[in-house]
């Protein structure tokens, strides 16, 4: 699904009334039922419960006057409280003001007391800067109270582009957006406020209208057309080679997931390169090669052997806890240079390339970075902190400088395609898969193997990390749900992983 800026919803909510003709009030009201819909499908029958609506005076606050019409219809007891003058509610907004007065509700000065949910519709996607007054005031007695809110289109005081919020901003435990998700749902603090994200199209075919968004939401409908089919006469060959290579004397656990992750995703395959100390106990199913190494680490004087074990391979892992030594990290970019097998990048091998874009963006085959976002403010020469402030921004640099396929992990993680040098705006995909309890060590080594096994499998680079992100996000999502987030570590995850593909087959089976 298609996620767009709060400038382009604005356009293509013209164009809507233009190309369709229909009418703005009509929109609104077909808004407004349907988030009223929402609230009924989460939350029950309404009849006799206290529901609070604020509204703004725009046409976020239009949105909700509708809301609180059917509300009330249903036999709520509906409170509505408007922040601003009423004398300055204009337009589509007029209209419905006036039609809920009609059926008896007037706007509260200040509602209170006890509440069984509230309704956001303060300020709208064009709103910018710090929500002021009697609105940053409304904001923090929503908060304030502990009932669920549900946002209409966006939580107030999020920025609907860049999810930033630069005052108060409302916490959400839902958010009813229309045609299309907005960015800032996704992005800095939108992603954190804005609860369960619910779609609704209010009435109108969107995908008519011409959307030149670059920015996709990896949702399992269309990430399932990308799952390799297994025929019934299947044998391993068939299912690629995926060649890890990690590992040290002081980290032999990450390569051991990476290849732990890649069997479990479906590779006939898998294979380590590392030194004799440096593996751990992979599982049995491993083939495992001891590389001579130097000191526990793996070095230039491996790189013959690296590089036949590769033409055997038909994807690289590499860099799960190699080390940051010089003589690693030379190795690392000697082996980029060489190798024409696909490789997916990731902990130590990042750190080897950050001062050498060339190593990647030059290469023959393609690549794929999956950095956290430390890793790639390495990348960038930038903070981690930067990063994080615009999450968007940073993946496409990182995506075009290095020439690469880039998944930024994090919360709703970001893959963007830069292998296409001339194209002005990258494709960037939005994962929402996942959840805090992924916060532990060898969870990036996991996503290494997912994606290592996709490609191995015969993915583009392109699909293998954004079906990767979502195979991964979805197993930490399952195991978050049988176990709990806290204590959840990369096992948990990895032997989740079929059951997640399973569900994706059914999926793409029941189409």
């Amino acid at each position: 699904m298609k996620i767009v800026t709060a400038e382009a919803m604005r356009t293509l909510d013209r164009r809507a009334t233009e190309i369709g003709s229909i009418p703005g009030v009509v929109l609104m009201e077909n808004a407004g039922r349907a988030v009223f819909e929402a609230i009924v499908a989460r939350y029950g029958s309404l009849r006799g419960r206290d529901v609070q609506v604020f509204c703004g005076t725009g046409a976020n606050g239009g949105d909700g006057f509708v809301v609180a019409r059917y509300l009330h219809l249903a036999g709520a007891w509906t409170t509505v409280c408007i922040a601003g003058d009423v004398d300055h509610i204009t337009g589509d907004a007029l209209v419905h003001f006036k039609s809920m007065r009609q059926i008896g509700i007037e706007p509260w000065p200040s509602p209170s007391g006890p509440v069984f949910v509230k309704v956001d519709a303060l300020l709208g996607t064009g709103a910018k800067g710090a929500p002021k007054d009697e609105t940053a005031q409304l904001i923090q007695r929503i908060n304030a109270d502990r009932s669920p809110t549900v946002a209409v289109d966006i939580p107030s005081g999020i920025n609907a582009t860049t999810g930033s919020s630069e005052g108060d901003s409302v916490r959400a435990a839902l958010t009813v957006t229309f045609a299309y998700p907005k960015m800032g749902l996704f992005m800095g603090a939108g992603a954190d406020h804005a609860g369960e994200i619910i779609v609704k199209d209010i009435g109108f075919d969107w995908d008519t209208l011409e959307n030149e968004s670059p920015y996709e939401w990896l949702q399992a409908r269309e990430l399932s057309e990308l799952l390799p089919r297994r025929p019934r006469d299947s044998n391993k060959g068939m299912f690629g080679h995926v060649l890890v290579v990690g590992g040290s004397k002081q980290m032999g656990g990450a390569p051991v997931i990476a290849a732990y992750a890649a069997l479990r995703t479906g590779s006939g395959l898998v294979s380590v390169g590392s030194v004799e100390s440096g593996h751990g106990c992979p599982p049995p199913e491993v083939m495992v090669t001891n590389l001579n190494g130097r000191a526990g680490a793996l070095v230039p004087a491996d790189l013959p052997q690296l590089l036949k074990m590769a033409e055997r391979a038909d994807a690289v892992c590499l860099g799960p806890g190699m080390g940051q030594e010089e003589e690693t990290q030379s190795l690392i970019r000697q082996f980029l240079r060489e190798s024409d097998t696909v490789v997916v990048l990731d902990a130590d091998g990042l750190n080897a390339v950050a001062a050498d874009p060339a190593c990647v963006r030059e290469r023959t085959a393609a690549t794929v970075l999956t950095p956290h976002p430390g890793e790639c403010g390495r990348l960038l020469g930038i903070t981690a902190s930067e990063v994080q402030a615009d999450r968007l921004n940073a993946v496409r640099l990182a995506a075009t400088t290095y020439g690469a396929v880039v998944a930024l992990k994090g919360s709703h993680s970001l893959v963007c395609d830069g292998r296409i040098a001339d194209m002005e705006s990258p494709p960037v995909s939005v994962n929402t898969s996942g959840n805090p309890g992924m916060a532990s060590g060898g969870m990036g080594d996991a996503l290494t193997g997912i994606v290592g096994s996709l490609l191995a499998q015969g993915l583009e680079p392109w699909d293998a990390a954004c079906l990767g992100v979502y195979v991964h996000g979805s197993a930490g999502d399952k195991a978050e749900c049988e176990i709990g987030e806290s204590g959840l570590i990369a096992s948990d995850l990895i032997q989740r992983i079929p059951g997640v593909i399973r569900h994706l087959q059914k999926q793409k089976e029941s189409e």
